[in-house]
């Protein structure tokens, strides 16, 4: 299982910013980050996606992002109020469905270890059990990290609205998603 305490392990995270200069805490949550990072589930296995399906929710705003280096950087500003209707519409979904989490499918066989090793027999060993992992039924969807069961996901989204809300106090209109 992957151990929370670890999600970012990946190096990249995603950052949220305001349109106006604020003295708000404004670290996106570590756990909303690994979610929408999708990391260990792909395309519609991924629990962004399942949760999307179970929930009849479009989270696509958290897929709009400003990556590191790109051309414009005023391509990805969203209008903070309907950001946070996202979030609340989310929320209300989450109440009204509190058992949401038992219908996302998660692949009960823990990826085999990564890396690297100039024992040649032991490479192949790596890659065999890997080869061996993305033979199975639920390749491709991701392991259980009870993110959703412990209602972290709620906890993050809440500190996200709260970020929202302070910058709305210092007069911000636009917020923006970055990934790097």
């Amino acid at each position: 299982m992957i151990s929370f305490l670890n999600l970012n392990f990946f190096g990249m995270d995603y950052y949220i910013k305001a349109n106006v200069e604020t003295n708000c805490k404004d670290d996106f949550p570590s756990g909303l980050s690994f979610f929408f990072e999708q990391v260990g589930g792909f395309d519609e296995k991924s629990m962004v996606s399942q949760v999307e399906k179970i929930l009849k929710i479009d989270l696509s705003t958290f897929q709009d992002y400003d990556f590191d280096g790109e051309e414009n950087p005023n391509k990805h500003w969203k209008n903070i109020n309907a950001f946070e209707r996202t979030i609340d519409d989310l929320l209300l979904k989450i109440k009204g469905n509190p058992n949401y989490y038992k219908k996302v499918k998660f692949n009960p066989i823990d990826p085999p270890e990564y890396g690297f090793s100039s024992d040649k027999k032991e490479m192949e060993t790596m890659k065999q059990k890997q080869r061996e992992y993305e033979k199975s039924p639920m390749f491709g969807f991701p392991s259980d990290n009870e993110y959703l069961s412990s209602n972290r996901f709620t906890s993050d989204l809440n500190k996200l609205k709260n970020i929202l809300k302070c910058y709305k106090k210092h007069g911000a209109t636009k917020i923006k998603l970055s990934y790097y």
